[in-house]
């Protein structure tokens, strides 16, 4: 029987010349460490960074594998393959090799064992863990904790092959982690506005860097100013690490020469692609360019940035222009986007910019953006953060591909008020087109509104002030009304008031309509002569009711407040409401 010692070198020869757990099909630049599940076979190693615990396997730095490891391991390897295979996205590819990392690093520091029959025992400890983090420490958000083991659940299924419909969600149901209620804030009246001004406000500057941005200043001498709105100066620094640096205030010579010389204009036969002295600036404004881009295409971050720059044909569609790919000069051709009409004339010229500054002649992309040596991965992950570092100096909020898009597709909501139209022309369904991307709108709510009781709640004209809401004609006496008050008859304008169907309308002309017609009645008592029994007149009962309208009128608003003090303020000075001014001037002579 071979020694303990003798088995692990013959399960380590095995593992290092004959297992391959790295993922060929998933492409790395050069600058990254390929994923390599080898490394998760060594106990404590997947704490460590992945290009040392690579090199420190190669060196027999570590611990021997385990062999326990090797089945959950193979099987892990064969998932995220079949993943690859199928044509996952890379960022879900990548994020759930990030979260295996993270469940074998927390298994190896708890000393919880990972194999075949422990895994999912293993597995559901780990979610009390993520329960710990996010709810007793605050640590990480509940919606973290959740993403993080619903990713992990559906890996596990997926590499132990569990049965059932969704087997992912049926291994997280096994534990106590829910996804949390989503807390959606409120928009005030003035949310939206407030969003599409500094989106028009992030657009414009967008604009302005780009044309700031040509080959003569791309190459000229740095810092660059650029002047925005509001007096706002934008510096671009290029890789100056203090641009505001007065030159002429260094003493030392040498010191001197050299701060001159990262300033000065590159020179007629430089490359500017040599030493990557402005890769940051040529960034700058291909980010820009993306973002205005994506506002005016609707493509995803993704796609965007994956185009290669090639000759289009522009069609026009209505308002806007659909854009195809053109081969080899013949006619026919693939639609690649649609863009708005004065798009096109900004995109031709950002594409003679390329041509200028030399991209062509090495980079195939619409967008390449500069790595400073670096070759990345062709389906990398693309940010903004250079935009995003410039802006936040000079506090413009910056808005992402995602939050662009929802912008335009919540635009073209409201201005076609038809679904299907703008789902058709942002590639999208409507079920997709409402749940993630339509926000609430106080405008068109209250149209909404508007229209839904027009249709359900028709208004007709009554012969007092206000409006009726019976096309029948049949009155209905409003609850609690005094026995001498006026009943509702559908003739006299003081029947209306005790009407149950009767509606106000919230406008001054209303409130200044009321106030006079208590006027009137004020006027009408004056000449009433009580009897014996001291009845009380009916207008009194009138004038009650008009000064309960009013007061419920003014307590609704600051600016309701407002009409109905000026109302009042217009009769006790004489001006009373047209409808009224006639019949008012006529009582003062008699009374």
């Amino acid at each position: 029987m071979p020694s303990q010692r003798s088995l692990w070198g013959w399960l380590k020869e095995i593992v290092m010349h004959e297992l391959d757990l790295t993922f060929p099909g998933l492409a790395v630049g050069t600058h990254q460490t390929p994923w390599d599940l080898r490394i998760l076979l060594h106990r404590d190693s997947a704490s460590m960074r992945r290009k040392q615990a690579i090199k420190s396997i190669g060196e027999d730095l570590i611990c021997e594998p385990d062999a326990a490891r090797a089945q959950v391991v193979c099987v892990f390897h064969e998932a995220i393959s079949t993943m690859i295979s199928q044509g996952r996205s890379r960022a879900l590819i990548e994020s759930s090799l990030e979260v295996l990392w993270r469940f074998f690093a927390w298994s190896d520091k708890n000393s919880f064992p990972i194999h075949q029959n422990a895994l999912i025992d293993t597995f559901k400890e780990w979610s009390e863990y993520q329960i710990y983090r996010s709810k007793i420490k605050k640590e990480v958000s509940e919606i973290y904790a959740y993403r993080q083991t619903s990713k992990l659940a559906n890996l596990i299924a997926r590499a132990l092959r569990l049965s059932g419909t969704n087997p992912g969600g049926n291994l997280l149901m096994q534990t106590r982690v829910r996804k949390p209620r989503s807390k959606k804030k409120v928009l005030s009246t003035n949310a939206d506005k407030q969003n599409l001004t500094q989106t028009y406000e992030f657009g414009r500057a967008l604009k302005i860097v780009c044309d700031a941005l040509d080959l003569a200043t791309v190459r000229g001498s740095l810092p660059i100013t650029i002047e925005l709105e509001n007096s706002k100066i934008f510096t671009v620094a290029g890789n100056l690490i203090n641009p505001a640096l007065d030159v002429e205030s260094i003493e030392d010579n040498a010191a001197r020469r050299s701060a001159k010389k990262a300033r000065a204009p590159l020179a007629d036969d430089e490359n500017i692609f040599d030493v990557h002295k402005r890769s940051a600036i040529l960034n700058l404004r291909i980010e820009a360019e993306l973002l205005i881009f994506i506002a005016q295409t609707s493509m995803n971050l993704a796609q965007a940035s994956m185009l290669e720059k090639e000759s289009y044909r522009w069609k026009s569609n209505g308002d806007d222009l659909e854009v195809f790919r053109v081969y080899k000069g013949r006619r026919s051709g693939e639609a690649v986007f649609r863009c708005y009409r004065s798009y096109k004339e900004h995109l031709e010229k950002y594409l003679r910019w390329l041509d200028e500054i030399g991209f062509s002649e090495h980079d195939a992309r619409l967008f390449p953006l500069q790595s400073r040596g670096m070759i990345r991965a062709r389906d990398s992950k693309v940010g903004c953060n250079t935009l995003r570092k410039a802006f936040k100096k000079i506090d413009i909020q910056v808005f992402g591909p995602q939050e662009l898009r929802k912008t335009r597709v919540n635009w073209l909501l409201r201005r076609s008020r038809d679904v299907g139209l703008t789902a058709e022309q942002v590639a999208h369904g409507k079920e997709v087109l409402l749940r993630d991307y339509e926000r609430p709108h106080h405008q068109s709510a209250a149209s909404e509104i508007l229209n839904f009781h027009k249709a359900t709640d028709p208004a007709y004209s009554p012969p007092g002030p206000g409006i009726c809401v019976d096309e029948k004609n049949t009155p209905e006496l409003i609850s609690d009304t005094a026995r001498e008050a006026p009943k509702p008859d559908c003739i006299s304008p003081e029947g209306c008031l005790f009407c149950a169907k009767h509606r106000d309308i919230m406008s001054f002309d209303y409130c200044w309509k009321l106030a006079s017609h208590a006027k009137i009645k004020s006027l009408e008592t004056n000449l009433y002569k009580p009897s014996t029994k001291q009845e009380a007149h009916p207008a009194y009962h009138l004038i009650n009711r008009i000064n309960q309208k009013l007061d419920a009128i003014a307590s609704g608003s600051e600016i309701r407040a407002t009409w109905v003090k000026d109302s009042r303020d217009f009769v006790r000075s004489g001006r009373y409401h047209p409808s009224w001014n006639g019949h008012i001037q006529l009582l003062e002579v008699i009374v």
